[in-house]
């Protein structure tokens, strides 16, 4: 019965991406990495910008990171920063493509893990 309920249960696991198998370019980013949401404006554009730090007990000395979504106006900026926000908030994770630090794709998918 117990061998049977392991073997079972084993695709749950192998469905869980890890982080380490990610080209360098692709992270998945959840509300703990994600310390805040901002709506910036840059000369001739607006940005999203995650502000991103490590998890505990990673996080010593570290700095944050910030990563950018380049948006067309401040409305559509202030959508998508509510939409991550209340993404994140219901435990889901982000998958983002970057260049540099500009997201230049990003997947909200809740089957991510």
């Amino acid at each position: 019965m117990l061998a049977g309920l392991l073997v079972s249960n084993t695709s749950q696991f192998a469905e869980v991406t890890n982080p380490w198998n990610l080209p360098i370019t692709e992270r998945i980013l959840n509300r703990k990495h994600i310390l805040h949401i901002i709506l910036e404006t840059r000369p001739g554009e607006y940005r999203v910008t995650l502000l991103i730090n490590e998890r505990f007990p990673y996080n010593y000395k570290s700095k944050s990171a910030p990563f950018f979504v380049r948006v067309r106006d401040a409305k559509a900026g202030l959508e998508l920063a509510e939409k991550l926000d209340k993404y994140l908030d219901r435990g889901y994770n982000l998958r983002v493509l970057l260049n540099g630090s500009e997201i230049i794709e990003y997947e909200l998918d809740e089957s991510i893990k």
